[in-house]
């Protein structure tokens, strides 16, 4: 909600900067955004062509639950264990 300050400006430069293969362009590390700035439609850098800040989870089937016998299920009698 505060203007970030000048030890966390600082932390955020040290991170450095990266430059995805096949581009020109270098983006900050770690960036630092206010809610102010967010609300005024300030966003994070990042190569838009490339997007690769998530990853689409693979398709997963369930698996048919496996029941499992227990002790007592092979008894056979009507009388029950008394």
């Amino acid at each position: 909600m505060e203007a970030p300050t000048k030890p966390m400006l600082k932390e955020a430069g040290k991170a450095g900067f990266c430059k995805p293969p096949g581009l020109e362009d270098r983006y900050p590390r770690l960036q630092i955004l206010t809610i102010e700035e967010l609300l005024a439609g300030k966003r994070v850098e990042y190569p838009r062509l490339l997007d690769v800040t998530h990853k689409k989870a693979p398709r997963v089937r369930p698996v048919a639950e496996k029941k499992t016998p227990l002790p007592f299920d092979s008894v056979e009698d009507d009388e029950g264990p008394f």
